[in-house]
């Protein structure tokens, strides 16, 4: 089972020209992997793809993939832990014999990318066709602008190798014994919500400690501004703001449904992780929360998911989610290869792979077919927010800093003890403070 932290973690002025990139001292780096016209040809002589990665399932099965199409091609995997991972990184892509690839981690490749040191993976889209491949919400999120502060446009710098995406899980026998329906919009959701607590059913397991509140929240901020703005001010989009009406109703409603019982006990005091365990036990009605939750609540048919209802039926299906994905080092001598490598992350063994580890497959066209029931639901409500346009960027990746300022911040909504508008402004302040 991956974590969001995990995929946060996979994620937490450039003079680069055609065949050239400067460093911050000035000094050009040979990038003859991007002078070179790119082909998807791959060498009958023995070549060694190295790659660092901190994620080491389903990792190594995915070398494997490769290997068994591509006999003479093996890996140096260069793993470690991903509490280190982030800085590290850094410290190899800078270094004279960076790997060829990396397991992308934003705050990593916003920090070395102005510098020439990610390769621009323009020519291989349009080589290997990718932006049919993948999902343009999945490319999006790993595209860089020259000065590495805004996502969403510039170059594309990461190929995404799996998916994640949050939504609303559902105890069936409790929706039933409350005498109710899945819920297509935020008030009906709601209003299941005082159905579920006058019921004896605890309404929603929230573990708001760490990852759980910003969950709740996001979803809930999906709903009442809509996608577009929301992925506008996580990739730092200059003018944009979340300091708007619907953010601070969405901040509100954590507030008010708290008062009103609607939170399993001591949200504030429960790591996700057990509040996660508590729903598959049967604690709840619904829990807000990742795809990668399948490691803990059964996959059959006793459980179901969907996406968090927008203000009104028709509105876009919406989520927040980011992908585990790879980038390459423009040192690389061999970056044909291991764009390769890459291409492969679309293909039908790939998302089998990948869905082994509780990923969602970023081609839901090239991947089997999931098991009946929970997983069904949950293939279905990403693909729907992928044919919206509707994944977003998990709110806390705005600034390095954000996620504590959030995590503060919503404690503070849940316990009484910061106002709507408060929260809203803090997080405007945190956000204009890196992107002004």
């Amino acid at each position: 089972m991956v974590s969001k932290r995990i995929l946060s973690v996979l994620a937490g002025a450039a003079c680069m020209v055609m065949l050239t990139a400067c460093t911050p001292g000035g000094s050009v780096i040979e990038t003859p992997s991007e002078s070179a016209t790119p082909t998807s040809a791959i060498p009958s002589t023995p070549v060694t793809l190295s790659i660092a990665y901190c994620d080491q399932h389903p990792v190594e099965d995915l070398f494997q993939g490769f290997t068994a199409m591509y006999p003479n091609v093996t890996f140096d995997a260069q793993y470690e832990d991903c509490n280190t991972f982030s800085n590290d990184i850094v410290n190899k892509l800078t270094g004279a014999n960076p790997p060829d690839i990396t397991q992308y981690v934003d705050s990593a490749i916003q920090t070395v990318a102005p510098q020439g040191l990610v390769l621009d993976l323009g020519p291989y889209v349009d080589l290997y066709g990718w932006n049919d491949k993948f999902p343009a919400s999945e490319l999006s999120q790993l595209q860089l602008s020259d000065n590495g502060s805004v996502h969403g446009e510039g170059r594309q710098l990461g190929i995404p190798g799996g998916a994640s995406f949050v939504g609303v899980f559902y105890n069936k026998a409790l929706l039933s014994q409350a005498e109710l329906t899945v819920p297509t919009t935020l008030d009906e959701f709601e209003s299941d919500l005082e159905a579920a607590k006058a019921a004896g059913i605890t309404p929603i397991a929230l573990g708001s400690q760490d990852d759980g509140g910003i969950h709740l929240w996001g979803s809930l901020v999906n709903s009442l501004i809509g996608p577009t703005a929301a992925q506008n001010w996580v990739n730092g989009k200059a003018g944009s703001t979340i300091n708007l009406p619907g953010a601070v109703q969405a901040s509100q409603k954590l507030t008010d449904w708290s008062n009103a019982g609607y939170f399993s006990s001591s949200p504030n005091g429960t790591a996700e992780d057990d509040a996660r365990a508590a729903f598959a036990g049967g604690s709840a009605l619904f829990t807000v929360d990742g795809s990668w939750s399948m490691g803990t609540i059964p996959s059959g048919d006793d459980f179901g998911f969907f996406p968090f209802p927008g203000a009104a039926a028709s509105d876009p299906a919406a989520g927040q989610g980011f992908s585990a994905a790879f980038a390459i080092s423009s040192k690389s001598p061999n970056a044909d290869v291991a764009a390769a490598f890459l291409d492969y992350l679309a293909s039908s063994e790939a998302a089998t792979i990948s869905v082994g580890l509780g990923l969602l497959p970023v081609n839901v066209d090239s991947a089997p077919a999931p098991e009946p029931g929970l997983a069904t639901d949950l293939r279905d409500g990403y693909a729907a927010a992928v044919q919206d346009n509707g994944i977003v960027t998990f709110y806390d990746h705005a600034t390095a800093t954000m996620h504590v300022t959030m995590t503060q911040g919503i404690q503070g909504l849940i316990a009484g003890k910061t106002t709507a508008e408060d929260f809203i402004g803090s997080l405007q302040d945190d956000w204009t403070w890196t992107h002004s």
